[in-house]
């Protein structure tokens, strides 16, 4: 388990809207049972996508958008494992974090 990694979303019933969450957790919280995740959304999933609040991203030559408002924890336990690494995305979800976080 690490940051930036892609994992099937958890929520079964979610899974239309939002396949896949990004865990997002620093890698020094490692020994916490949680881990802190973005939900990725399919393209149009709701109104008002902007790439930089809501990036694309690529995970096994799909393209899902990253849906920072929807932020969520689950357990280590409830992640199987990883689908993708979005770490070649790293600048533009940090941006987006900041832009929810920090409003910049």
């Amino acid at each position: 388990m690490a940051r930036l990694d892609i994992y099937d979303n958890p929520i079964e019933e979610d899974r239309d809207t939002f396949p896949y969450v990004l865990d997002i957790q620093s890698d020094l919280l490692y020994r916490f049972a949680e881990r802190v995740c973005v939900p990725l959304a399919v393209p149009g999933a709701f109104p008002g996508m902007t790439q930089r609040f809501n990036p694309a991203i690529a995970v096994n030559g799909q393209t899902a958008h990253l849906h920072p408002l929807g932020i969520a924890v689950f357990l280590r336990r409830e992640l199987a494992a990883p689908r993708a690494h979005a770490r070649p995305h790293m600048l533009d979800i940090e941006t987006a974090l900041d832009m929810l976080l920090r409003g910049c």
